[in-house]
């Protein structure tokens, strides 16, 4: 018994990604998620991050998608100072938990971005089609409209010759 618990804790450290398992892409996902949930005007203090959830990322021809799902928690620090390294994490500060959804193109260029980070307190698990469609607007992002064939997307018919 105390074996498989052991297997079993083992097995769900490698679920989780640590932060220094993440591709160039996904680290680079997350410094750009970062900064943009830092420079909204209601946040005054600057986050952390404490634990990554998920983290995927697909190749498109326009550039790499990258799905992140990550924790933060409230720092000492103001916001402006968030990259510092002396910022260190308030035991009782506020938790939030991220999705992320960053498209890289070419040359490190971000194509599209979304980052939501409601409250860890007030995550009453949001409907799952209001944080994935902004998600998809952002997976498509400066790919060709025209580059996909979907089903239907062209029919023809041939009229029948008059009576």
């Amino acid at each position: 018994m105390r074996g498989l618990l052991i297997t079993l804790a083992l097995g769900l450290c490698l679920v989780s990604p640590s932060h220094a398992e993440l591709s160039v892409a996904q680290h680079r996902a997350l410094q750009v998620a970062l900064a943009e949930f830092h420079q909204h005007p209601p946040v005054q203090w600057a986050f952390r991050e404490t634990s990554m959830d998920k983290a995927e990322d697909t190749p498109f021809p326009a550039g790499i998608f990258v799905r992140l799902e990550f924790k933060l928690q409230q720092t000492s620090c103001r916001k402006k100072d968030w990259k510092k390294p002396e910022c260190k994490i308030k035991p009782n500060g506020r938790k939030r938990k991220c999705l992320a959804c960053i498209k890289l193109g070419l040359e490190d260029r971000v194509l599209g971005r979304m980052v939501h980070c409601p409250i860890l307190t007030q995550f009453t698990q949001e409907p799952e089609a209001q944080q994935e469609d902004p998600c998809a607007r952002v997976q498509r992002a400066g790919e060709d409209p025209h580059s996909y064939y979907f089903p239907g997307q062209f029919a023809f018919s041939k009229a029948l010759p008059p009576d």
